[in-house]
């Protein structure tokens, strides 16, 4: 693996680990961004390692990249990434969603957006070199 995949991938599951332990302290705003930012540096790994460019923070725009640019069926991945990417800016701002962030968010859905997170950080592993 490129060195610099390794460091995009090394930091998409800094980010889930980040997202776990919001988890734990019902940050549920902050588990909702961490997991959209673990997706994104996951997907960002993928492609500095085939020596494509990653820029932008719309994971179906970067999942779009990766199907075209490597040939890969990203179709696994896709109600996942569908999900995380608005989490990019509702998670943060309160004006993205009409309302304050962490009165947005509730266990469940922290819940579900970790393990959606994890499931795209899992599919890019088993795509990196």
């Amino acid at each position: 693996m490129r060195p610099e995949a390794e460091m995009w991938l090394r930091q998409a599951e800094r980010d889930l680990v980040k997202a776990e332990n919001d988890l734990r302290t019902e940050d549920w705003d902050g588990a909702a961004f961490w997991s959209q930012q673990a997706a994104e540096k996951a997907l960002k790994a993928l492609l500095l390692d085939a020596g494509y460019p990653a820029r932008g923070h719309n994971l179906l725009a970067l999942a779009d990249a990766v199907r075209r640019e490597l040939g890969l069926d990203v179709s696994p991945i896709l109600g996942d990434l569908r999900e995380l990417t608005i989490h990019y800016t509702v998670a943060r701002y309160p004006n993205a969603a009409n309302a304050v962030p962490y009165e947005v968010y509730d266990e469940a859905k922290a819940r579900e957006l970790v393990e959606r997170a994890r499931r795209v950080v899992e599919w890019v592993k088993r795509h990196l070199r």
